[in-house]
Parts: C-alpha cells; structure tokens; sequence
C-alpha cells in the first residue's frame, strides 16, 4: 500500500515506496501502464476515438508549460503509433494549461495569452483533423468536423466557462 502522506505519491521527492510495475490508485500511472493500454486498444476494431484531454500528471504546482508540451506530444505520439489507422477527436482539458485553469481569452496576447498551447494542440493534433480546423483550434482550442458518415462532431473548449 501507498502512503506517502501527500495527495499524490510515487514521485522521488516522496521519498522510498514503490507502486509497483502498474502503478498504484494515489499514484498517475505509469508510462508503461499508458503503452501496455494502447497496445490493447491496437486490437480492438474501432472506427474512432475521442481523447477528453486532461493528461497532464496531477503535481500541477510542479509543471512548466515546457512539461504540458512534452505530455501532449508524448500521449500523441504514443496514440499514432498503436493506432495509425483510427481517426481521434481530440479535445482539450483545463490541466493542459501551465498554470492550470489558466485560460485566458483570445484577446490577451504576448506572454500571458495561452497560445503557445494552443500552437501546441494545432500541431500534435493535425494528423487527426482536417486543415480547416487549424485556424480554431490556434484561436481557442475548439473546432467542428463533419465525419464521412455524417456525424458532426463537435470539440468545444469549456475552460473559457471555469470560474472555479
């Protein structure tokens, strides 16, 4: 059992404890357990995939807009490699952000606007979405895609909302 007496263990400044190789329920998991699972879901005949965002680890007093660049890209890449053939519908949660919960209207520009993640999302996600949805996604982190099926999908960016 786990016990590091913080609300997230299994981090080297928690000192010695082990999660084991899966990881532990107070611990974000590990890499390996993220791969193990995209593995799995190379199996499974789908037709798409949504990403909720949030993927981020939880120790948001420790992170650096460097760091949610590296996780975003880190969880696509991983994403394009087990499933090169399955079509995902991104979205965007309010722990991408460095700080977190900080999303600051498009009209903020310079250092304290958030488009080098917006930037960042366009990039990591433009092997998924169609050229035309570029230009919101770097605007607000949103954007609509009519599906060959016919569905419409809709990826709206809720953080502008959050007033927690």
């Amino acid at each position: 059992k786990i016990d590091c007496g913080e609300p997230l263990c299994c981090r080297k400044s928690n000192g010695p404890g082990k999660s084991g190789k899966w990881g532990d329920v107070k611990c974000d998991p590990p890499i390996r357990m993220l791969e193990n699972l995209f593995q799995h879901l190379s199996q499974i005949p789908m037709d798409f995939l949504y990403m909720t965002g949030d993927l981020p680890a939880h120790n948001i007093w420790n992170q650096s807009r460097s760091d949610q660049l590296h996780v975003l890209n880190v969880v696509c890449d991983l994403l394009k490699k087990y499933l090169p053939d399955v079509t995902i519908y991104p979205s965007l949660g309010n722990h991408e952000s460095a700080p977190v919960d900080s999303f600051p209207p498009p009209f903020i520009k310079g250092a304290h606007s958030n488009q080098w993640l917006l930037d960042g999302l366009a990039d990591a996600w433009k092997s998924w979405l169609p050229e035309d949805t570029q230009a919101t996604i770097r605007h607000g982190g949103y954007y609509a895609v009519r599906r060959p099926d016919g569905l419409r999908i809709i990826s709206l960016n809720f953080n502008y909302c959050n007033n927690l």
